[in-house]
């Protein structure tokens, strides 16, 4: 297998009151990780780790929908959504 992406899946840790653009950096982070490693394998770890990407994605959307800039919320998801369908 070739050298992993240079993305760090893990954030340092997130706290309850953490900003919105700190959750949601670290969740663009963890979606282009998980995509970039599932093109890189095949079969049930390529779909594995896509499975991962989109449970990120659900976290995020669940964590941040509150969020008081719409417009802000939903290019972010934009965003997102585009990751996990590269």
């Amino acid at each position: 297998m070739s050298s992993l992406p240079t993305v760090n899946p893990m954030p340092r840790q997130l706290t309850k009151a953490s900003p919105y653009a700190e959750v949601t950096k670290a969740a663009l982070a963890q979606v282009a990780y998980y995509m970039q490693f599932s093109r890189r394998c095949m079969g049930d770890e390529a779909l594995a780790k896509r499975e991962i990407a989109f449970g990120v994605y659900l976290g995020w959307r669940a964590l941040v929908e509150s969020h008081p800039d719409r417009q802000a919320y939903l290019q972010d998801g934009m965003r997102l959504e585009a990751l996990l369908n590269c």
